[in-house]
């Protein structure tokens, strides 16, 4: 049996957005893969139809796309080859039974969404520019005066709005999404949405005579990323905009579905803060009056960590007025249903449904099972008097060649009871393992901390496990799928502290293979925070690993794009409410206790929690003559470890293991 490779991310395959035909005929969802040679991933899209699988496109750049209509897909892509800088955005359209791709719409500015409407125009999202906010009506001139200025300007930045930048981006400048209406003929579009207002989570009502979608003013800072934005309609025909229903403290929207008689308002009443999950309601369509409709309160999509996922899709869809949906429940993603103010399962099971579509009672989803990698499923929904489908049919094997021969850990399950509440992790075995020999243990903490450690494949947990290494993580409290259990705010460092350090006693002691003298610890975002702060309270482990961490809670609240409110949200308090409180749970006030040899990883345009973090981290260590190794990354950012460049991702494993293996005190595993 051959170990998992350092290099073996880049032969997994990655399936996302599947999307049926407006009549079910077919699928078509996308592939990625990471390409080490060309340090980039490439996207496609398939096709499923009539119990086939085969590529549609082979550009290697196409992941967003939509059906025009039931023999043919509108994907973006950039096949013209332009040498002039350029905003232009190029729509192509392809026919499902062969021939090459068309190109079938350009516009003037860049597109991130496309409606096709019944006569033949579109309904467009797309980019707005401050002081260029004409560039849709595409004057040659005002296109060479916007580079014209970019170039000019390139040298300073003038910042004026919260937030100012954004992780995996840079410099706002202002720029955001508006909607637009695209006439075939003239080949034209139309402002619909005012200025200086940023367009989201854009919904067609099925009679397409009306358009609805999230609206927010881009000058006033609020937490637009986390929900909490206002829901607006625009009736097409008069090209009347109408606010439907606002967001407040208690009731911030996260997001809405279209039914037959009613729209579904998924918010949540604020009562754990900025993490509180959803409730469901009902708002009618002429009143606009909103009445509660279930309370649900738990996590709507997958929260399950994994670093072999590339893409998204659909978490939720309305079939007349029954909503279906993943929702995260413990340690899994499932399937659910909303039915007359009732939610049931359609399909539970371990590991994660990653994204979904349902047409005339099946449904196709990507799901990541029995440790295993990405495929595509297929179910049914089964009636209300019969058990719910617990199996599904698998449709595609993109991963069995990857996987096989492979030594692929399986994770053990670890319950203990900490205090008044359960903690649930795994444990990893490493390969070739032995009864009675001594094995080095890395202890890997999730980030968020609101997602979940699952029994899913992640690869670099798989390598380690090949290395020679016992792997062991878990679920501390402030983890998601548990309801309440998720709200940690104002005690980090406190209960979670105690749950990990619990559950890391209580792994040593099942296996007695592990050896305590050879204990290494690792964790990012929230882990990275975890990190630095286990290192200021125990010297148990002999090396650790902090990953784009959070040193100090004031300094992430007025520098990260999130921080503003994200510190507050989680602390309870600010530099200026309860500084007392925030220097608490900021790691960095205990780095002089600090012992512990650590590596530090970092992007360098990780906005979500900023180098400096990490800089300030390394810098006291440093003082202190513990060893310290800082590592940044140029052109990386938050997203690193899970989609970052496949060259900056080896080298970042690669950084790690010899970080460990330069600690042990005994063999080299």
């Amino acid at each position: 049996m051959k170990p998992i490779a350092i290099d073996d991310f880049c032969a997994v395959r990655s399936l996302a957005n599947v999307t049926f035909s407006p009549e079910g005929t077919s699928a078509c969802f996308t592939v990625s893969q990471a390409k080490k040679e060309k340090n980039c991933y490439e996207s496609r899209l398939y096709l499923l139809k009539g119990g086939r699988v085969r590529a549609l496109t082979g550009g290697g750049k196409e992941s967003s796309f939509c059906y025009l209509d039931e023999n043919t897909v509108l994907f973006a892509g950039d096949r013209e080859g332009e040498k002039e800088p350029s905003l232009t955005s190029r729509f192509y359209k392809i026919a499902l039974d062969g021939g090459e791709a068309d190109l079938a719409y350009t516009f003037p500015i860049p597109v991130s969404q496309v409606f096709p409407l019944k006569n033949g125009d579109l309904l467009v999202v797309g980019s707005t520019f401050p002081g260029f906010e004409d560039l849709y009506k595409g004057d040659k001139k005002l296109v060479k005066a916007y580079f014209d200025d970019k170039k000019e300007n390139e040298d300073y930045e003038v910042i004026s709005q919260l937030p100012w930048w954004w992780n995996g981006g840079t410099y706002t400048r202002g720029a955001y999404e508006s909607l637009f209406y695209y006439d075939a003929k003239k080949k034209s579009l139309t402002r619909l949405t005012d200025a200086g207002f940023n367009v989201s989570d854009v919904q067609l009502a099925e009679d397409q005579k009306t358009v609805y979608f999230s609206l927010l003013d881009v000058s006033v800072p609020r937490p637009a990323h986390f929900g909490g934005q206002d829901l607006y309609r625009i009736d097409l025909a008069s090209r009347r905009q109408e606010l439907v229903v606002k967001s407040r403290p208690d009731f911030v929207i996260a997001t809405y579905a279209l039914g037959k008689s009613f729209l579904l308002v998924m918010a949540a009443d604020g009562k754990f803060g900025m993490n509180t999950d959803c409730d469901f309601y009902k708002l009618d369509y002429e009143t606009l009056a909103v009445t509660p409709y279930a309370v649900y309160g738990e996590a709507i999509g997958s929260s399950v960590g994994c670093d072999v996922r590339h893409g998204g899709g659909q978490a939720f869809k309305m079939d007349g007025d029954v909503l279906y949906f993943i929702s995260t429940r413990f340690d899994g993603a499932g399937l659910y249903k909303l039915e007359d103010g009732t939610v049931s399962p359609v399909l539970v099971r371990n590991g994660s449904v990653d994204c979904f579509d349902y047409f005339d009672g099946t449904f196709l989803y990507v799901a990541m099972r029995e440790n295993g990698l990405q495929e595509l499923y297929r179910c049914r929904d089964m009636k209300p008097q019969e058990l719910y489908d617990e199996t599904g049919r698998r449709v595609t094997h993109f991963n069995d060649a990857m996987l096989r021969g492979k030594y692929v850990a399986q994770p053990d399950p670890l319950n203990l009871t900490a205090s008044d509440h359960e903690v649930h992790g795994f444990i990893l075995k490493p390969m070739n393992f032995e009864a009675g020999k001594k094995y080095p243990v890395i202890f890997d903490i999730h980030g968020g901390p609101k997602t979940v450690y699952g029994p899913v494949f992640y690869h670099e947990m798989q390598y380690w496990a090949s290395r020679g290494y016992f792997v062991i993580f878990c679920n501390p409290t402030g983890s998601d799928g548990r309801g309440a259990f998720m709200d940690i705010r104002g005690k980090y460092g406190t209960v979670d502290f105690d749950d990990l350090m619990a559950f890391c006693d209580e792994a040593l002691a099942k296996y007695p293979e592990m050896d305590a003298d050879n204990l290494f610890e690792t964790g990012g975002s929230y882990g990275g925070f975890m990190t630095n702060w286990i290192i200021g309270h125990t010297d148990r482990f002999q090396a650790a690993c902090s990953q784009r961490s959070i040193a100090n809670w004031t300094g992430m609240e007025g520098t990260a794009d999130i921080g503003y409110y994200f510190a507050k949200g989680q602390t309870g308090a600010s530099h200026r409410e309860d500084r007392d409180l925030q220097w608490q749970q900021s790691p960095l006030r205990y780095a002089d206790h600090v012992t512990t040899p650590t590596l530090f990883l970092h992007g360098e345009e990780d906005y979500r929690c900023w180098k400096l973090e990490a800089i300030q981290m390394f810098t006291a260590l440093q003082l202190r003559g513990v060893p310290s190794r800082l590592c940044l990354f140029p052109g990386e950012n938050h997203e690193l470890s899970r989609s970052g460049r496949p060259r900056q991702r080896l080298r970042r494993l690669e950084e790690m293991l010899r970080w460990y293996q330069r600690y042990l005190n005994k063999q080299e595993a």
